[in-house]
């Protein structure tokens, strides 16, 4: 068995089971991103990936597939364990799936531990009646896309600082696209002695729309029925276009928005993030052979 970069070639030829990552080229942005084939003679067994996140760098995101015909043979530990002596930086890989997902299962037996639980996300929109409106709520439209840019990136910061650091230029990659995404009529924010201070945000560029709410800071006063106002609002606003679903996206150590989420009956998967073990040391080894 052998490994080398994938080629755009490899991209455009991939069969259906390497489709089941985010194919692309190696290092198709740095040394922080490779993607990699193991190779038996002229047939492709296996594909890994590796990448820092823009907004985060602290762990490599890693994506590894193997054909169907060669599964249960160890390619998917040797995979890692190649992938493990191209990192650039000497940090930790990081993958997410379903807790019932064979992904999951595959992280489990390579020692990986949870670092965060996202609750099961349907919402149906008629489950709002649960929540109380609060005065200080009003439409995001009411405030420039700066501030409202700006207050998504306190609130993904500290949501984040516990578990998964953000980089120190961050904001720039977090907001990249959130005037084509954001849904300005849906969301909502709260606004106390003039500050943005909580908000329920609603993506249009997916369907179901997805929710996110929390409020700027963790000890914000009052932060649950500040982000209850805003959630009930959103969904309104979504009712009253016909809207029947949305999918909420948070973590189990958000606060404020947890306890609002858990009153709307949410229904569907738990959905895990994990930490996964490098194996090996650092160091060049790109077309060497692996056992």
């Amino acid at each position: 068995m052998t490994y080398r970069p994938v080629t755009q070639d490899d991209v455009d030829r991939a069969p259906k089971w390497m489709r089941a990552v985010p194919l692309r080229a190696d290092q198709w942005r740095d040394a922080h991103t490779r993607a990699i084939v193991e190779t038996d003679g002229d047939d492709v067994v296996a594909v890994g990936m590796l990448w820092t996140s823009r907004v985060h760098g602290d762990r490599y995101w890693s994506e590894i597939a193997v054909d169907p015909a060669r599964r249960r043979r160890g390619h998917g530990r040797a995979m890692l364990a190649h992938l493990s002596m191209l990192r650039a930086a000497d940090i930790p890989f990081m993958a997410r799936g379903y807790v019932d997902e064979e992904r999951l299962s595959f992280c489990r037996s390579l020692g990986a531990h949870t670092i965060q639980i996202v609750p099961p996300a349907e919402v149906a929109v008629a489950q709002r009646v649960a929540l109380a409106a609060h005065p200080a709520v009003h439409g995001a439209a009411e405030r420039s896309w700066d501030e409202l840019a700006a207050h998504n990136t306190e609130v993904y910061a500290w949501t984040h600082a516990a578990w998964s650091p953000v980089g120190p230029d961050f904001a720039d990659a977090l907001n990249e696209d959130f005037t084509d995404e954001l849904d300005l009529e849906a969301s909502s924010i709260a606004i106390v002695d003039g500050r943005i201070v909580a908000n329920c945000l609603v993506y249009h560029d997916s369907s179901p729309p997805v929710v996110t709410a929390e409020t700027s800071a963790a000890d914000t006063p009052d932060g649950e029925r500040l982000v209850e106002g805003c959630v009930r609002r959103s969904l309104d606003e979504l009712a009253a276009r016909g809207v029947a679903e949305a999918e909420f996206d948070g973590h189990v150590s958000d606060p404020h928005f947890l306890p609002v989420w858990t009153r709307l009956a949410p229904a569907g998967r738990w959905f895990h993030l994990v930490e996964v073990p490098a194996a090996g040391g650092m160091g060049p080894a790109v077309d060497s052979p692996h056992g």
